[in-house]
């Protein structure tokens, strides 16, 4: 079963509906991607689909300056973390596992990796030990360093 719906062309490597689900995590968190299997670091998990536009949405992810790949079904629920298991590479728009994930973890990934400035910036309590307590995206954390 697809998961992206039909209006969608369908591209290599979607994800499949037997790999991951979207669930409803929390009332903190939202809906997510949770993973159904076992994947490997280095694994690739899906490509991403959606509406490729130039407008930044809050289930978009940025996939060149000015340009956004828009996908409330799937990727665009994927959740932060500071420490991620996942990284999309927006040139070919493949999601790479970044460790080892098992059956029942959320897939998440860094937004300041894609992200130049979130839709939306949000205080961070995914809990790493890393975790930057704020999440505004590449551009205005570069800015608020350069004047810390």
């Amino acid at each position: 079963m697809r998961i992206y719906p039909q209006h969608l062309p369908v591209v290599a490597d979607e994800p499949r509906a037997g790999d991951f689900r979207v669930i409803d995590v929390d009332e903190n968190r939202g809906r997510g991607v949770v993973v159904l299997r076992e994947f490997l670091a280095g694994d690739v998990l899906f490509r991403m689909n959606g509406r490729l536009t130039t407008r930044m949405t809050q289930h978009s992810l940025q996939v060149g300056p000015g340009l956004h790949l828009d996908d409330p079904w799937f990727a665009g629920m994927t959740l932060h973390s500071c420490d991620p298991n996942s990284r999309l590479d927006p040139e070919t728009r493949l999601y790479h596992a970044l460790k080892d994930i098992e059956p029942g973890d959320l897939l998440t990934m860094d937004y300041n990796h894609t992200e130049d400035v979130l839709f939306r910036p949000f205080e961070c309590r995914c809990g790493a030990e890393n975790c930057r307590g704020w999440v505004a995206g590449r551009r205005l954390v570069t800015a608020a360093a350069a004047t810390a």
